[in-house]
């Protein structure tokens, strides 16, 4: 039998230093000082949310939906449904490219820039745009 962790129980409450009556091992008087002490330590151990982050995400989400409309001015679909826009006309969409969700690396070792399912290609002339549904999966 390991006595040296008897030392370490004490006859008070962890949380509010009441004397504890009953088992040996008993850390806490109720079930309000056990759960507000662990709510207290999982709060003090969760990591903050980046001082930005909702402003990205709002970022992304219209990245995404500028992605997903077909009717840009200067934009042409090809027979595979990709869309083709000169580089002017796909910023002048409003688009910011500084914030993806991904990138996928095609076969031909071309790097897509992807929104959730929508990725873009950018070269010297054109953007072209199509869907990348497998981006999307979770696992």
């Amino acid at each position: 039998m390991n006595t040296n962790q008897y030392h370490l129980i004490s006859d008070n409450c962890a949380f509010c230093n009441k004397p504890l009556h009953g088992r040996s091992d008993q850390r806490f008087c109720n079930d309000t000082c056990r759960n507000t002490y662990n709510r207290n330590i999982r709060k003090a151990e969760r990591v903050p949310p980046h001082q930005n982050s909702k402003q990205i995400f709002e970022i992304l989400k219209k990245n995404y939906e500028i992605l997903k409309k077909n009717s840009h001015p200067g934009v042409i679909v090809d027979h595979n449904r990709h869309q083709h826009y000169a580089i002017d006309d796909f910023y002048a969409t409003g688009i910011n490219t500084k914030f993806i969700t991904s990138i996928h690396i095609d076969e031909a070792g071309d790097s897509w820039n992807c929104v959730f399912d929508r990725g873009y290609y950018m070269d010297f002339e054109q953007v072209i745009v199509k869907d990348f549904p497998e981006q999307t999966d979770i696992f």
